[in-house]
């Protein structure tokens, strides 16, 4: 892939401060948290959101991919409407650490961000399966190589993608507190996995595991992102669900050789 030109370059710097300006403005118009909580306010905040903001727009002007910045603008705007369709909540300190007596889904959005951006990767690598195989809009697309011929460089286009998944939701519920920690390979390992097989599939072609996997994308942002109790255990049983949507791969690539032969006979 050739490396991005000074021009995109300007527009994922362009990106990041973009999101992270929209976010800012979100947490001032909504008041649902206290000013110290405010991405300004934070510099690790701050920088995480300019990074998800510079990474999407880097992956759109870069590979002409548009799922990354659909992707991301319908989390933050399901964030914003979640807070603004809630009462104001109440905040208190307890031991010296601001608590809430309900989720703040912007920022649980603003602490989430790399699990969003995982996400975005999964989808921008089931957008890239699809549009090569389908020829949807192909030919807009801009340095992307063509599309795995072999399963086995399917598997390992998807587990790249599906490891950035991984990795973030990992990192984000070890960041809640995980018991024991070794949980955390098991729940790196199923992340990985069942956010590969879309990938891995659509990069084939296949259609019906990453419709699958989508119909998990709300309960998996309710588990990791909000930081719900049950997270861990969720993402443990993502390994069937991966296994699941690797059957519903197999299906559908052997109903379409059974289509394909079809006119044949």
């Amino acid at each position: 892939m050739p490396r991005p030109s000074t021009g995109t370059l300007l527009a994922a710097l362009g990106g990041g401060a973009v999101h992270l300006a929209v976010v800012e403005l979100l947490f001032r118009a909504l008041n649902h948290a206290p000013p110290e909580r405010w991405p300004l306010s934070d510099p690790s905040r701050a920088a995480g959101l300019f990074a998800a903001g510079f990474l999407v727009a880097l992956a759109v002007a870069h590979t002409r991919l548009l799922s990354p910045a659909a992707g991301l603008a319908a989390a933050l705007g399901w964030a914003a409407l979640r807070d603004g369709a809630a009462p104001p909540p109440e905040w208190s300190e307890v031991g010296g650490f601001l608590v809430v007596d309900r989720s703040v889904y912007l920022s649980a959005y603003a602490g989430g961000w790399a699990v969003v951006v995982g996400l975005l990767a999964v989808a921008a690598g089931v957008e890239f399966g699809l549009r090569r195989r389908h020829g949807i809009g192909d030919e807009w697309l801009a340095n992307l190589p063509a599309a795995p011929s072999r399963v086995r460089a399917a598997a390992l286009v998807g587990v790249a993608l599906g490891g950035v998944f991984g990795v973030a939701a990992t990192a984000r519920v070890a960041a809640f507190g995980v018991s024991p920690r070794t949980a955390l390979l098991v729940i790196a390992t199923t992340t990985t996995v069942a956010a590969a097989v879309p990938v891995a599939a659509a990069s084939l072609g296949l259609v019906a595991p990453a419709a699958c996997f989508g119909l998990l994308v709300p309960p998996i942002v309710r588990a990791v992102i909000t930081g719900n109790e049950g997270g861990p255990v969720f993402l443990v049983l993502l390994g069937p669900a991966a296994v699941a949507l690797a059957g519903v791969a197999l299906v559908e690539r052997w109903l379409r050789r059974q289509l394909d032969r079809a006119p044949a006979e």
